[in-house]
């Protein structure tokens, strides 16, 4: 059984909104809870939301980069996008439908959680969940308080992270981040995009297949996200399908170092 967790992040002025799955193949909340408490937060009053400033406050990034760690060497992910945010909580189930066809997760049983808004009702997301077979086996749970369940919080992390990666694929963001890198890296110092910053931390998490039939040794060192990893609702703009395929339908994992 694996655990799934969404939370999804809105940028009505770029016309997008992104919501993303982690996948655990455990309950991840004892973990998470530890390394709170790791960093002298207690879990039952403080929730971590990527929307919190911390320019300034240190401790927060390094809880962040933390999570982001665990959530690398723990998890996988997957994300859909929508235009607006109405579609969010349809376009999620259908998402789900084709993270489940995937090799390590079809035909057993797991357990899904949804943060709060993403439907009219409970009722309503799980009246909609039962009209395809291909979620049979899952235990919904919609309209989760993301304050008390630890691993939406993870998932609030990453569908920031991946709509920030699409808002630098769109041209909407032009910051740069200095890389510091372990070693003898060539890119330790190296100035690049916050996007490519942020792919580079997260690029092996992406649930993705081989490429059936490789043509060269780039093809070897590349991965298929879509259709497990990524959908793209009906509703969404060219330009933005377009950005959206080209930042996550596929994924490089070959050495960068």
């Amino acid at each position: 059984m694996a655990y799934l967790y969404l939370d999804d992040s809105k940028h009505h002025l770029a016309g997008f909104s992104l919501a993303a799955f982690v996948i655990c193949e455990t309950d991840p909340t004892d973990h998470v809870e530890a390394i709170f408490r790791g960093f002298g937060l207690d879990p039952s009053d403080f929730e971590y939301k990527s929307s919190a400033k911390m320019a300034d406050d240190s401790r927060l990034r390094d809880l962040r980069n933390t999570l982001r760690k665990y959530i690398a060497r723990h998890c996988r992910i997957a994300v859909c996008v929508v235009d607006g945010d109405k579609r969010l909580g349809p376009a999620a189930l259908k998402l789900l439908c084709s993270t489940l066809s995937h090799p390590s997760l079809e035909g057993r049983d797991h357990k899904v959680f949804f943060d709060e808004g993403l439907f009219r009702s409970p009722k309503s997301a799980a009246e909609l969940a039962s009209k395809d077979g291909r979620l049979a086996r899952c235990q919904f749970h919609f309209e989760q308080d993301s304050s008390k369940n630890l691993g939406i919080q993870l998932a609030d992390l990453v569908s920031h992270t991946c709509s920030t990666m699409l808002l630098d694929t769109l041209g909407h963001i032009t910051k740069k981040v200095v890389l510091s890198m372990p070693g003898d890296s060539i890119y330790d110092g190296l100035e690049v995009e916050l996007g490519f910053e942020m792919w580079a931390g997260i690029r092996y998490t992406f649930l993705a297949m081989p490429k059936q039939n490789p043509t060269d040794n780039f093809d070897l060192a590349t991965v298929d996200v879509f259709p497990w990893g990524l959908f793209i609702d009906e509703s969404t703009s060219d330009e933005v399908a377009t950005s959206a395929m080209e930042r996550f339908g596929e994924n490089y994992v070959g050495c960068i170092h």
